[in-house]
């Protein structure tokens, strides 16, 4: 469970705000096709997955056709093509990028969504929070972490 500070909605930079504002929440994707799920390799340990959890420990996964599948309902929104650990976030933000970064809880491996180049002029990246409400894919910057226990 996360508290509600850690909760709590930042910029990389410090400031509040909510990225669906940024470039406007997405619509689902109503067709399913055959695609393939994009699988994300940690270098370090081997570790392979499909699923990526964001800061309430919710999962996405992405597609090779470039959409974000949000896993709790099954809704799909198109425009993020994960290539290696990095998925564009175009939709979300403009110019933007989603890190996919490896950490663990409770000794399990686990992949993260974070931006990219978060850790830029020494800050710490954090998970970032992905919700769907209304048919809308919203994504905002928190201050939880990568897990590493």
């Amino acid at each position: 469970m996360i508290g509600n500070s850690a909760r709590g909605v930042v910029t990389v930079f410090g400031l509040a705000w909510t990225l669906a504002g940024c470039g406007g929440p997405t619509s689902p994707s109503r067709v399913a096709g055959t695609e393939r799920l994009a699988v994300f390799l940690d270098r370090e340990s081997g570790y392979t997955t499909t699923d990526v959890h964001d800061a309430q420990d919710q999962i996405v996964r992405f597609t090779d056709t470039g959409e974000l599948i949000w896993s709790a309902g099954g809704q799909r929104f198109p425009g993020y093509i994960a290539d290696g650990q990095v998925v564009t976030a175009e939709r979300v933000c403009g110019g933007c990028y989603f890190l996919v970064r490896f950490g663990s809880r409770g000794g399990t491996p686990r992949a993260y969504l974070t931006f990219a180049g978060a850790d830029a002029n020494g800050q710490t990246p954090t998970v970032l929070d992905v919700e769907v409400a209304e048919g809308q894919l919203a994504v905002s910057a928190t201050l939880v972490t990568v897990p590493r226990d």
